[in-house]
């Protein structure tokens, strides 16, 4: 198991208690005990970090819609399709739409949260995040498509 000192690039981010290796034990029991392997980490990233995120994703980000239609049948995803394609496709196999983020807004090209959003998406791909979200999940991580 990795030990506190490996996940130190995370401390910038990470509340520190969920960083023990007591704490990531305990929670790669509870991950490995349920049907459905998910897992609920409350109050996991630092309050400063949670706020620019959030300000970046709520005012200051630019958003696309995107749409899926269900797989047809032998296919094992669904597609994503323009929307005058799902608009024009039978009810029955639109699947769902969703905001992606697309863009800062203009206005905030240079904004502090900006700067954390995209620091944020770096530590996702960091050797430490990987060998965290490992230590947690009991399962080896492939390469990290974000």
């Amino acid at each position: 198991m990795k030990s506190y000192n490996d996940f130190e690039a995370l401390t910038a981010w990470v509340q520190p208690r969920h960083l023990s290796a007591s704490v990531i034990e305990g929670y790669r029991t509870d991950f490995a005990s349920r049907a459905v392997r998910v897992l609920h980490i409350t109050d996991f990233l630092k309050a400063d970090m949670v706020a620019r995120l959030a300000r970046f994703l709520d005012q200051e980000a630019s958003y696309e819609q995107a749409y899926y239609l269900y797989p047809k049948p032998g296919e094992p995803y669904g597609s994503l399709v323009s929307a005058k394609d799902w608009r024009a496709a039978d009810e029955d196999r639109r699947w769902y739409t969703h905001g992606v983020l697309s863009d800062p807004d203009p206005r905030f090209r240079l904004s502090p949260n900006l700067i954390t959003c995209l620091n944020f998406r770096k530590v996702l791909t960091t050797p430490a995040f990987k060998a965290y979200v490992s230590a947690v999940t009991g399962l080896p991580l492939g390469k990290l498509l974000y």
